[in-house]
C-alpha cells in the first residue's frame, strides 16, 4: 500500500498542472478580459478617464502577453508559495483565501459530520424496517430534502428568525462582533448565526446520505453472504451491523473527493443569500471578473481536495474490505 500511496502522490503535481491549464485556458475563452471588464463597468460609471489607463493596466496584470506566458508565469509562482495578486480586490490572494478560509471550513464540516452522523443511521433504520411507515415517512421526506434547494431553505430559516428574534442574521456574526476578541457573548452570537446556513445545506446532506445509505444497504441484504450468514445462524444485528453496513458504506466512502471538494465549493448560492464570508462567493466574483490568479488558486485547491479525497477513500476501502488490493 505504501507504495501505491506515493506512486499516487507523485502524480499529483502533474494532475494539479492539468486542472490549472484547463481552468486558466477556459477563464480566458470569453470575450475580454479583467482589464476590459474594469473598464467597462468605470465608463458605466461615468469614469471615461480611466480608458487612458488601459495600456499601464494591461502591462500591470501581464494581460499583454500570450495566455500561455502569463500561465507559465503564475502556475511557476505558486509553486514557489507565491500566488500573487488577486486583479479585482487588489490584494493577495494568499491573504483573501485565508481570511475566508476558516468561515468556509466551520460550515462545510458542520454540515459533513451533521450529513453523515444522522443520514448513515436513518439511512439503515430504514433499510432495516424496509416499507414501514417510519421508512416510508423518511424517504417522503428525503424526496422533499433534495427537491428544495437550500438557498430557498436558508431564506425560509432567514424569515423564520426574523420572526422570532426581530432580526436579520445574515453572515455570522453581528455587526458589533466582527473584529472583536473572542468572548462568551461573540461565541453566542456565532451559534444564532450559524444555525442558519448549516440546517439549509444539511437537509439536502442528510437526504442524499440516507437515500444512498439505504438503497445500499437493501442491495446487500439481499446478496447470498447475507443468506449464508443467516443461515448459519448468527444473529440479525451481527448480520446486519458486521457485514451488510460495512459493504454498503463502499459509494458513500468512494465519494469522498467530492465531498472534500464541496468544503470549498458547495453551498455557492446560499452564501450569497445569507452574505456569508466564505470562498465561494470571492471565487464566483474573480470567475466572473476574470481574476485569473485568484480563480486559478482557488480551483487548484479545489483540484487537490478532490484529489486528496480520492486517495484517502482508496485507503480506507482497503481498510473496509480485505478484497480489495492494490498494484
Amino acid at each position: 500500500m505504501i507504495t501505491y500511496i506515493i506512486r499516487r502522490l507523485l502524480t499529483l503535481l502533474p494532475t494539479l498542472f492539468l486542472i490549472a491549464l484547463s481552468g486558466f485556458l477556459l477563464m480566458d475563452l470569453p470575450p475580454g478580459d479583467y482589464v476590459t471588464n474594469f473598464l467597462r463597468r468605470e465608463a458605466t460609471a461615468g469614469n471615461l478617464a480611466v480608458y487612458d489607463q488601459e495600456e499601464m493596466l494591461r502591462e500591470r496584470y501581464d494581460l499583454d502577453e500570450p495566455i500561455m506566458v502569463r500561465f507559465f508565469g503564475w502556475f511557476g509562482r505558486f509553486l514557489r508559495g507565491d500566488f500573487g495578486e488577486s486583479f479585482d480586490l487588489r490584494r493577495p490572494v494568499a491573504e483573501i483565501i485565508a481570511e475566508r478560509l476558516p468561515a468556509t471550513l466551520l460550515v462545510s464540516i458542520c454540515a459533513f459530520i451533521l450529513s453523515w452522523g444522522i443520514g448513515i443511521p436513518l439511512g439503515i433504520y430504514s433499510a432495516t424496517h424496509q416499507y414501514s411507515k417510519t421508512d416510508n415517512t423518511l424517504t417522503t421526506l428525503t424526496f422533499i430534502g433534495l427537491g428544495l434547494p437550500d438557498f430557498i431553505l436558508a431564506l425560509g430559516f432567514l424569515v423564520l428568525a426574523w420572526l422570532v428574534s426581530g432580526q436579520v442574521l445574515t453572515g455570522l456574526q453581528s455587526t458589533e462582533f466582527i473584529g472583536a476578541p473572542w468572548s462568551v457573548a461573540k461565541f453566542v452570537d456565532l451559534l444564532a448565526h450559524l444555525w442558519i446556513s448549516v440546517t439549509a445545506v444539511v437537509v439536502t446532506g442528510i437526504a442524499f446520505v440516507m437515500r444512498v445509505m439505504r438503497a445500499n444497504l437493501l442491495n446487500e441484504l439481499g446478496k447470498n453472504y447475507v443468506t449464508a450468514l443467516r443461515a448459519r445462524g448468527l444473529p440479525e444485528r451481527v448480520v446486519v451491523y458486521r457485514h451488510a453496513v460495512r459493504n454498503a458504506l463502499h459509494p458513500l466512502i468512494m465519494s469522498l473527493g467530492q465531498v472534500l471538494a464541496f468544503l470549498i465549493n458547495g453551498f455557492t448560492v446560499t452564501s450569497i443569500v445569507l452574505n456569508l464570508p466564505t470562498i465561494q462567493t470571492v471565487y464566483l466574483g474573480a470567475t466572473l471578473q476574470q481574476d485569473l490568479f485568484l480563480a486559478g488558486a482557488i480551483l487548484v485547491l479545489i483540484g487537490f481536495l478532490v484529489l486528496l479525497g480520492t486517495l484517502l477513500a482508496d485507503i480506507l476501502l482497503a481498510w473496509l474490505d480485505p478484497r480489495i488490493r492494490f498494484s
